[in-house]
């Protein structure tokens, strides 16, 4: 065994504090600066995009749903449960 234990050394200085310029957010610019709100629909969303926003989530939420019954049932197959 070495008599020596081996040092680590620590970092003692504090980095520079960047000032961080705040962007405000746009309507027009999409998410860059801000929040885009749930299931992406932004403030100002057209009606027929909400819809289709929230039709596209529950169409997968679905498909999802439906995979998840077809995998079990298909392992209860193999199986012979």
């Amino acid at each position: 065994m070495p008599k020596t234990k081996p040092t680590i050394t620590v970092l003692s200085e504090m980095p520079e504090e960047k000032e961080i310029p705040v962007q405000t957010p746009s309507a027009c610019g999409g998410c860059s600066g801000g929040t885009c709100g749930a299931f992406g629909i932004r403030a100002g969303s057209e009606k027929d995009v909400v819809i289709r926003n929230l039709l596209i989530f529950a169409i997968m939420g679905l498909g999802m749903i439906l995979a998840a019954y077809l995998i079990v049932r298909l392992l209860n197959i193999v199986t012979g449960n």
